[in-house]
């Protein structure tokens, strides 16, 4: 009898090991899958997030377009039309020497050699034109106006430095000497 005893108790725990056997695999098995099921949805919110980014994206440039053109359907056109021609800059050296005769004062202006602009892209080449201005015997108020009126010519123009230069202790007061270097856009 003692025999059957041991025997029913070893099966017992045989089945207890199994039945705990089975409880861990159950446990890591729903451990594994959930860990899955998060990686899934993680990924299905990632992608839900970039599907309406670019949606709206996609909605934003489709209405910038549609206000762009109700604004100047012309845009193109103009854009040509305010970048001299490399060839042809007679228009800003114009409008540059108009500018001097307006406030009454002498200038100087020289140019170097056009290069490509790369920081400038877009369907015309756009070529970079360096100028230096020097303007003689000018006051700080008709400067600060022809600085306003520069600010409106009709070309793609940027200053880079201006230096001002007064041998008199009044400096800004008095008459002085004004050196700018700017670049002039053009196309090709």
């Amino acid at each position: 009898m003692k025999i059957a005893k041991t025997n029913f108790k070893v099966k017992i725990i045989i089945k207890i090991i199994i039945i705990l056997i089975i409880i861990l695999l159950a446990v890591a098995a729903i451990y594994f899958f959930s860990k899955q099921i998060k990686h899934v949805d993680s990924s299905m919110m990632e992608r839900k997030e970039m599907d309406f980014l670019v949606s709206n994206q996609e909605i934003l440039n489709t209405r910038i377009k549609n206000e762009f053109s109700n604004v100047d359907p012309d845009y193109q056109e103009k854009i040509n039309n305010s970048l001299p021609s490399v060839y042809n800059i007679l228009g800003f050296v114009d409008t540059m020497e108009g500018l001097s005769q307006k406030y009454s004062f002498r200038q100087t202006l020289s140019f170097s050699p056009p290069a490509p602009a790369p920081e400038i892209g877009g369907p015309i080449p756009v070529m970079a034109i360096n100028f230096n201005l020097i303007i003689d015997e000018i006051n700080i108020e008709s400067f600060i106006a022809y600085l306003q009126d520069f600010e409106n010519l009709p070309y793609f123009v940027s200053i880079n430095s201006i230096n001002h230069i007064s041998l008199t202790p009044n400096a800004w007061q008095g008459r002085a000497s004004v050196n700018i270097s700017g670049r002039l856009y053009a196309k090709q």
